[in-house]
């Protein structure tokens, strides 16, 4: 009976402080460290990277949706002043810069707003600057005479039968819409990489306004 008593007496004490403790794990305060800030260097590489997909023909839904990807660490307002300054460096420098020129029209060309209005605008004071003024010789069938005043902005010449004559840029676009082995030639001329007979058209206005205006710097100075 005593024995009895005394094992009730265990097996009491035994269920009261003999089970398992269920152990508590300690919760970790993990803090998450935000990603340092990106600098120059990281936005030129950042926007190689975005030229190099657009030259890839990946289309204004990818260039749309590359922006919007990175927007949390890099804003539109600070895509455009780093592209004024990354702008400037490239007009100071010597380097003609033609393919990057050619890029920075493409970008534009996409329509996607200020960041891409302002490269296509760099784009193409890159080209004025870079291309002398040229004369396209083209063997090709005459030019229907225009009854207007022609546009005298560029003046392009035109060679039907081993005689050269002057035709304006209307005609030079209604030409290029139609051959495009002139589009080619024209544009390996001004140095630019499209098919576009617009972009072609509007490199050639720029260059001619590019040195319209050193030759009147020219005649002040003297």
């Amino acid at each position: 009976m005593f024995k009895r008593i005394v094992q009730w007496v265990k097996d009491f004490f035994q269920s009261l402080f003999g089970g398992k403790s269920k152990s508590v794990k300690p919760t970790a305060n993990i803090e998450r460290k935000a990603p340092p800030p990106l600098d120059d260097s990281d936005l030129e590489s950042l926007f190689i990277e975005l030229l190099a997909g657009v030259h890839q023909s990946r289309g204004q839904a990818w260039a749309l949706k590359w922006l919007q990807n990175i927007e949390h660490r890099v804003s539109t307002e600070r895509w455009v002043k780093w592209l004024k300054q990354f702008g400037n460096k490239l007009l100071a420098s010597p380097a003609p810069n033609n393919e990057m020129s050619s890029r920075l029209l493409e970008l534009g060309e996409l329509q996607i707003g200020e960041v891409g209005d302002l490269a296509h605008d760099i784009g193409m004071q890159l080209l004025a600057r870079n291309q002398p003024d040229p004369i396209i010789e083209y063997q090709g069938p005459d030019v229907e005479p225009n009854n207007e005043i022609p546009v005298t902005t560029e003046e392009v010449e035109a060679s039907p039968d081993g005689e050269f004559q002057t035709i304006t840029l209307d005609q030079l676009l209604t030409l290029m819409q139609q051959d495009d082995n002139l589009r080619q030639l024209v544009a390996q001329q001004v140095g630019i990489e499209t098919d576009d007979p617009d972009v072609i058209i509007q490199a050639l206005i720029a260059q001619h306004e590019a040195a319209s205006e050193v030759t009147d710097t020219s005649i002040v100075e003297e």
